[in-house]
């Protein structure tokens, strides 16, 4: 087994709805990453049960929340990309969110995970909602809206962000730019970063100010990534990377669990 390890490594994967017609069409890629680096996904969404490879199951709350002993199973975490988070999660006036586009459902599940998550140590990737969300879920907020960034999937437009010198973002791909994808019309800046996190790259011109990826270096693996490395098959090499890393971290928490 991959890492070295008896079994695959179970990864936790959020999700708006469990139902399958929804995951076919919307978490395809994020399954597709996982099947190729030989881990196991175990989907997580606020509407239907949570689901281990031995048939383990934990049903979410009224609000969408899953019982944080599924936690326990999973050696990682992924944050996937969606809707808008709803600002009255990090205290503000509607100001740009797209309403239609909200689930609390889904972000009273993916922030009570984030945080305890967080707490445990586990590695986190947040992309692109992720990784909104996940700052909101540690104390931070976000831009609700800014115009010009957001692509089309059908017609996907990559620009270079900035890796930050010394940032692990910038030792894991090896380099001091990288081009991304980008299909988001909310994102974290300097000031809305939450505290114990840090800017990993910057957006280039004319969006110098927005934090296209953040990371914390206080924890095992936490990152957030405004793009959507899932699409892997749009991007250069260095996301592959970014990837494996994950991955590794996640084998790496699996064996020190163990005792190995």
């Amino acid at each position: 087994m991959q890492n070295g390890l008896e079994s695959p490594l179970l990864i936790g994967l959020t999700s708006k709805h469990g139902n399958r017609e929804w995951v076919e069409k919307n978490t395809r890629n994020y399954l597709a990453m996982l099947a190729e680096l030989g881990a196991t996904p175990v989907l997580l969404s606020p509407d239907e049960a949570a689901t281990l490879p031995d048939g383990t199951t934990y049903l979410p709350d009224d609000s969408g929340r899953l019982p944080r002993e599924v936690l326990a199973h999973l050696d990682g975490l992924i944050l996937s990309g969606g809707g808008d988070v709803h600002p009255r999660y990090f205290g503000a006036e509607l100001d740009g969110a797209d309403l239609q586009s909200i689930s609390e459902a889904r972000d009273e599940l993916e922030i009570a995970l984030s945080q305890q998550a967080l707490a445990l140590d586990m590695p986190l990737f947040g992309i692109c909602r992720g990784c909104q969300v996940l700052n909101v879920a540690a104390g931070g907020g976000m831009v609700q809206d800014f115009p010009d960034h957001r692509s089309d999937t059908n017609n996907p437009v990559l620009h270079e962000v900035s890796l930050l010198p010394g940032s692990r973002l910038a030792e894991i791909i090896g380099g001091t730019s990288l081009a991304v994808n980008t299909y988001h019309h909310q994102g974290v800046d300097i000031p809305t970063l939450a505290p114990g996190m840090q800017a990993a790259a910057l957006s280039t011109a004319p969006d110098e100010w927005l934090v296209e990826a953040y990371e914390s270096r206080s924890h095992r693996w936490v990152v957030g990534v405004q793009w959507h490395p899932e699409r892997i098959f749009e991007l250069p090499d260095g996301h592959r990377r970014l990837w494996e890393s994950f991955i590794d971290a996640c084998g790496e928490r699996r064996k020190i669990v163990n005792g190995e």
